[in-house]
């Protein structure tokens, strides 16, 4: 009788989901995202998105996403990837491939403040990268200055673990 009670303990301590839990790696990483411009409406935060892009070329892409009314942006219901469709997920990484299908490049995007830890929620922002540290992400601000003199970088937290 002891040894089987003692196996129960021995068991429900060990599967624990707490335990479990404890060794998982923490995927939240430092971020500095750089944001160009703050907008409450979508059409308004595109339309600014799309004339900095004309004039720094850097290139400007939604990434598949779509503005809805209802819902904001967001993934289409038939996105090919089934997990993304119907919702919004940030842009965690600077660079992308775009439609051409040549090399990954800096790229302008329209994002939700919402997707990021730390941001005021209900707005639109404009963001020209995200950097892991805060000096590449100061350039790169300074570098839009021109076009965007508003720009900035803010430091934030971004899952960077796998999403499927």
């Amino acid at each position: 009788m002891r040894f089987a009670i003692t196996f129960i303990f021995a068991a429900a301590f060990l599967l624990s989901p707490t335990i479990v839990r404890a060794k998982e790696p923490d995927f939240l990483e430092n971020r500095h995202v750089v944001i160009l411009s703050v907008y409450k409406d979508f059409a308004d935060a595109r339309a600014d998105a799309e004339k900095i892009a004309k004039a720094s070329r850097v290139p400007f892409s939604m990434e598949g996403r779509v503005y809805e009314k209802r819902r904001g942006l967001i993934y289409p219901d038939n996105f090919a990837d089934e997990i993304f469709r119907g919702q919004y997920v940030s842009r965690r990484y600077h660079k992308t491939v775009l439609k051409d299908g040549g090399e990954e490049r800096q790229y302008l995007s329209v994002e939700r403040s919402d997707g990021y830890d730390g941001f005021k929620n209900g707005f639109y922002i404009v963001v020209a990268g995200i950097h892991a540290d805060s000096a590449s992400a100061q350039a790169d601000a300074m570098r839009f200055a021109a076009w965007a003199p508003t720009a900035y970088a803010k430091k934030t937290r971004i899952y960077m673990g796998c999403m499927h």
